[in-house]
């Protein structure tokens, strides 16, 4: 367990060894349980509920959960530890961009980047599509939860959130130029750090990844016709 503890098992203390991409890329075999949730997905979309709820239970949603909140989520505290690069200062109020939420942009950001996270690349599921599922499916096996514990693994995962790269109290501005796709865990990983305090480059410095993925929002429409 890192958690409460200075040193992070999965990150560990030489910055030669850290990913520069992202605060802490997740386990490889977490791509896999996206395809899992996806395939469920289809499946009760062509009305084999069953068969989704099935799929959903082999999912391995309780290591996931529990790597978020000992890892994923704790990696930019161990950065900045190791690192101590002095966080810049704060602007004043009146300085900052008048948005600070990019909830009226943030699903231009997601098309931008093809429902991928700019950081670690992982797949990332359209917020309209896991609330629309959750209601529709009805089912205690998917869940989005008010805590931790109790949010199905593959939301921490595949949550998408529009990361602010340079932090909104440092300047940094709410709209495309500034805002980037980023899972829940690199999001919540960052910690409101700067990209140097943590040893990450800039994500608009690589393009993309954009292919057939679209975040499941494809699928919209047919899920809303489900009864």
């Amino acid at each position: 367990m890192c958690r409460g503890k200075n040193i992070c098992s999965e990150l560990g203390t030489n910055p030669n060894n850290w990913d520069v991409h992202s605060p802490l890329p997740t386990p490889n075999w977490m791509a896999e349980q996206i395809d899992i949730f996806e395939s469920a997905a289809n499946d009760f979309i062509a009305g084999n509920r069953n068969s989704c709820i099935n799929r959903i239970t082999q999912i391995r949603s309780d290591e996931i959960t529990q790597w978020y909140i000992e890892h994923g989520q704790m990696s930019g505290r161990h950065r900045k530890l190791v690192l101590k690069a002095p966080p810049p200062a704060n602007i004043d109020e009146e300085l900052r961009d008048p948005i600070r939420s990019p909830k009226k942009v943030q699903n231009e950001v997601f098309e931008r980047d093809g429902y991928r996270c700019r950081y670690c690349g992982n797949k990332l599921i359209s917020q309209d599509f896991i609330r629309l599922f959750i209601k529709k499916l009805d089912s205690d096996v998917f869940k989005k939860g008010n805590t931790n514990l109790t949010k199905h693994g593959i939301i921490h995962l595949t949550w998408p959130v529009a990361d602010h790269v340079k932090p909104w109290k440092q300047g940094g501005r709410t709209d495309l130029t500034n805002l980037v796709s980023s899972c829940a865990t690199c999001n919540y990983g960052k910690d409101g750090c700067t990209i140097e305090q943590l040893g990450i480059e800039d994500p608009f410095n690589r393009p993309p990844i954009i292919n057939d993925w679209k975040g499941l929002t494809d699928k919209i429409t047919k899920l809303r016709k489900i009864k």
